[in-house]
């Protein structure tokens, strides 16, 4: 994923080429990163009185400090490609360790199919949706303000980051519902989230697989080889996810037999548990597979093949991990509003606000409708499913790889490459936060009247 990261501290703080003493980082960066992440938890502790979402502050940190400041540290993309790939390989992992079959007994088939199923129609919509808006446009705004008529293909990878939700909003959702919603809708929007992650990966890969490119020729040239190279991309796509999962599996295999051998005491086990992390990712980039998918597939393998209860077993890793969960979160919310442009996010606003409210008014409930009526009982159940699922980190850090990817797409001009990478970009981080004020901060305080229980009789006197 080649991005660039522009942090700051200030116009003055030093050249481009400046580095702090003894390190190959930027001046001032130690200081910034510090006085940004304080900063974050103070609005994370403000978002959680307020009853909103904590991702929202967050973002709108990151904004200000991108718009405010100038004179702009770049720091290299491989520290940028570290730091990414660390935070989102441990969500991964953590998301891993959350899709818990014990927890959605009960609703079972709405729990897997959501994720599953329900990812991929949700993708296929609104990805027709965007390339329907990208071309026809809105009302007051032709082409939707996008210089060209969008790629297909573009408008699907740019749909397939929105697809997967995020289970520490989730988290914070259901707090708000409070004793209004059923017990068995959190557990059902957990698992969406846990499982919904890596299955929108695999939607990410396969999207990018069918709308390739040639680099070199014509028009024509460049239709008729992608075409031809389909099969074999699609049959390296199938070993890439083979691999992923046989190293997963056999790395989370192995944890579940070390735990009880190497874990004596229970600060002991955050050390496991990183490292079984990053050996599931290294194992799947040796293997030839994906170093995302394996880390994924370890922390499902310990979460549903236990061999030790209690502290060691799979709660037990959750809440060792648990913040490093929140710290690479908030790393990625910080990420990418630092590397999004906010001249770009101002043009691209209009559309957002369309794609999020499409998104979450249109598709996710046409989704769950078509995976099935609901029966009477579980009907505000079914309701409260469709009004959660809010979108967070994972969906932000896709996002990360368009700059990477889209240039690669079919019927992308080169010279227009990167100008509607950077556009979908900030399309995405739009659409997120449009996301997230419907139904982090507006759906809830309606539902909480809708659903309110009504006041028991007065007693007769």
């Amino acid at each position: 994923m080649g991005f660039t990261w522009l942090l700051t501290l200030s116009e003055h703080a030093g050249s481009v080429s400046s580095t702090a003493a003894g390190t190959i980082l930027p001046r001032g960066f130690f200081l910034a990163t510090g006085l940004i992440y304080i900063l974050a938890l103070g609005l994370h502790r403000l978002a959680w009185r307020l009853a909103i979402p904590s991702a929202l502050p967050i973002l709108a940190l990151a904004l200000v400090v991108n718009w405010l400041l100038h004179g702009l540290h770049v720091v290299s993309h491989g520290q940028v490609e570290t730091l990414h790939t660390t935070s989102l390989a441990l969500l991964l992992f953590y998301a891993g360790l959350n899709t818990d079959l014990d927890r959605i007994r009960g609703r079972l088939s709405l729990a897997l199919t959501l994720p599953t199923i329900g990812i991929l129609l949700s993708g296929l919509l609104l990805g027709l949706l965007l390339w329907a808006l990208g071309h026809i446009g809105l009302p007051f705004l032709p082409r939707a303000g996008l210089a060209a008529p969008l790629p297909l293909g573009v408008a699907m990878l740019t749909a397939t980051c929105l697809l997967p939700t995020d289970g520490s909003a989730n988290e914070e959702l259901a707090h708000q519902w409070g004793h209004h919603a059923p017990k068995k809708v959190q557990p059902v929007l957990a698992f969406e989230a846990a499982l919904g992650s890596a299955t929108a990966i695999l939607c990410f890969g396969l999207v990018v697989t069918l709308f390739l490119g040639l680099q070199h020729g014509g028009q024509g040239d460049f239709r008729l080889g992608a075409v031809q190279e389909l099969p074999s991309s699609l049959l390296e796509l199938v070993r890439h996810l083979l691999a992923g999962l046989a190293a997963g599996l056999l790395v989370g295999l192995l944890a579940n037999r070390l735990i009880p051998l190497l874990v004596s005491h229970s600060e002991h086990l955050l050390i496991l548990a990183v490292s079984v992390a990053f050996v599931a990712y290294a194992m799947g980039n040796l293997l030839g597979g994906g170093g995302l998918i394996s880390v994924y597939i370890a922390g499902l393998v310990l979460a549903n093949r236990p061999q030790t209860r209690g502290p060691s077993g799979h709660a037990g890793l959750r809440h060792v991990l648990l913040p490093f969960n929140t710290t690479a979160e908030f790393t990625l919310l910080l990420l990418l509003g630092l590397l999004v442009h906010p001249g770009v996010m101002v043009q691209m606003l209009p559309l957002g606000m369309v794609l999020g409210l499409l998104l979450e008014l249109l598709v996710r409930p046409l989704v769950l409708l078509g995976l099935g009526g609901a029966p009477r009982g579980q009907r505000l159940e079914r309701l409260l499913i469709a009004a959660g699922g809010l979108r967070g980190a994972v969906p932000l850090a896709l996002s990360l790889a368009l700059l990477e990817q889209v240039p690669r797409l079919r019927d992308v001009h080169p010279l227009e490459a990167v100008d509607l990478a950077t556009q979908m970009q900030a399309l995405v981080a739009v659409a997120v936060i449009t996301s997230l004020v419907l139904k982090g901060v507006v759906l809830p305080r309606l539902l909480q009247r809708w659903v309110s229980p009504e006041p028991p009789p007065a007693e007769a006197a």
